[in-house]
């Protein structure tokens, strides 16, 4: 960031008593260049003194700048705090400096305890047991309270890392597959339900438990698309951090997460409730402090930002009023072209992709298709397949019939391989190839009809209607159809 380049500027500058040190040379030379390149580099330092070691230079900038930021961030979370007290308190305990070392390592235990850092309240433990022992003052009642404390504290990590575990496991296997499509997807989540610490909250003995317990629940409504019970576990997760702002501070990329959940699963009852919820996203800066928002998080807003709108659009079929801020969403991937996540690219251009569809923007639809199917890096297969549908959508409005055909082919060997040859899809494919060969629009017409009426049922189907979150095909059939728009929301 700019304050991070000021700071290490200076940093590196400390022992300089005019001019410009090698390393701040060579610093501003590299932060000049767009894209990093060894051989343009060099060409824009060859007239320096330092040119002929330029690996070495290099290699010490490299730590340089890694020892600025561990000192400019020292402060900037609980974790950097305690870890730097724990620092100190060894360093004055080697200097025999016993009572003070000990007073540091009072002040991070009361920072590991109220943060639920049970993992740095067992080294503290340690760390005053050991200077006891070595200054003659322990006693054996000590000794016992600092096992307690240790047992105690052990327990405690244990229980969190349980119920991180299980939440971990079940992200895992939805970011594999995505909601459940099947009964054997469904069954793969009783391993789940036989988990003590999963079935119930018996074990929950800190926050720190409870978030981890409740983002379980959450991920594993999500799967099997209980949207009831997920807005339940959601908004037990958002009054724990509403009533617990520091907490945001330390988790920000699950609370970012949380909200984020809220939007895209479509757990909201009202446009103004989303709408608070996107406002919390785009707020958080000011409630952390803008030191707090790193890169990651500052991507990481965006990321969810652009999601979220985009999403908000889909489900309330406000495809015009999103259009203004694709263009953002565009520059701000190029922004961060090297930081954003693979997922997220994929969410938003088919999010984007979907709002075109739906503002029957084909051309710029199909674009935006066509740079998803062409990134062989792509892994999310429930989104891969919402694309291959709006793919052969797109070409069938823009009438490009002669293609069509071998693309049908390609798009069921591709739902075929996946195992999502289903109900819909099976629908799909099969209108889609008669309307290819019907003559007349009065046949075309009837065609239209029929698919609706057989569509209408899958609606309430939660195997069958994943791919009416994103693509209104009541309403695109109502528009060939001539009639006013039927929501599928």
């Amino acid at each position: 960031t700019g304050n991070e380049k000021r700071f290490f500027k200076i940093y590196a500058s400390r022992h300089v008593t005019s001019g410009k040190n090698n390393y701040v040379k060579l610093f501003e030379a590299i932060d000049k260049l767009t894209v990093y390149d060894d051989k343009k580099l060099k060409s824009k330092i060859k007239e320096e003194s330092f040119s002929n070691h330029f690996s070495a230079e290099k290699n010490y900038l490299y730590n340089l700048i890694l020892e600025c930021l561990d000192i400019y961030h020292k402060d900037s979370s609980v974790d950097r705090l305690i870890s730097k007290y724990v620092n100190i308190s060894r360093i004055l305990s080697e200097k025999r400096l016993d009572k003070q070392s000990l007073n540091m390592i009072e002040k991070a235990k009361v920072l590991s305890e109220k943060y639920n850092r049970f993992e740095n309240i067992i080294t503290l433990t340690f760390l005053k047991k050991n200077i006891c022992f070595v200054n003659d003052s322990i006693t054996r009642s000590d000794l016992e309270t600092h096992y307690n404390e240790l047992f105690k504290n052990i327990k405690k990590l244990k229980t969190k890392v349980e119920y991180a575990k299980i939440r971990d496991e079940l992200l895992f296997q939805r970011k594999q597959t995505g909601p459940a499509k099947n009964i054997e997807e469904l069954q793969l989540l009783n391993m789940f339900n036989a988990n003590s610490y999963f079935r119930d909250f018996s074990h929950i003995d800190s926050q720190d438990a409870n978030i981890f317990y409740l983002l379980a629940k959450l991920e594993y409504y999500r799967i099997i698309r209980n949207g009831r019970k997920a807005r339940i576990y959601c908004l037990k997760l958002i009054s724990i951090f509403d009533e617990h702002p520091h907490g945001v501070v330390d988790y920000m990329n699950l609370f970012i997460y949380i909200l984020n959940v809220f939007i895209v699963e479509r757990l909201y009852k009202t446009k103004s409730e989303a709408e608070k919820t996107l406002n919390k996203i785009i707020t958080l800066p000011s409630i952390i402090g803008q030191k707090a928002v790193k890169n990651d998080i500052e991507v990481k807003i965006f990321e969810v930002y652009s999601t979220c709108i985009t999403d908000i659009a889909l489900n309330l079929r406000e495809y015009e009023q999103v259009l203004p801020y694709i263009p953002e969403i565009e520059s701000g991937v190029k922004k961060f072209e090297h930081t954003i996540s693979p997922s997220f690219k994929l969410i938003a251009r088919s999010n984007v992709a979907c709002v075109y569809f739906g503002a029957r923007r084909y051309k710029d639809s199909l674009k935006w298709c066509n740079d998803i199917l062409n990134d062989h890096t792509q892994k999310r297969d429930d989104i891969l397949y919402v694309v291959h549908i709006l793919y052969l959508l797109t070409h069938f409005e823009l009438k490009n019939d002669l293609i069509l055909p071998s693309l049908m082919k390609s798009t069921y060997r591709f739902l075929y391989k996946k195992k999502r040859v289903y109900q819909f899809e099976n629908l799909f494919l099969k209108y889609l190839n008669l309307f290819l060969r019907s003559e007349t629009k009065k046949e075309r017409r009837q065609l239209f009809t029929n698919f609706r009426e057989e569509l209408l049922p899958l609606l309430d189907n939660k195997l069958e209607n994943l791919i009416f979150n994103d693509i209104d095909l009541i309403g695109w059939i109502d528009t060939n159809l001539g009639n006013h728009p039927v929501t599928s929301s």
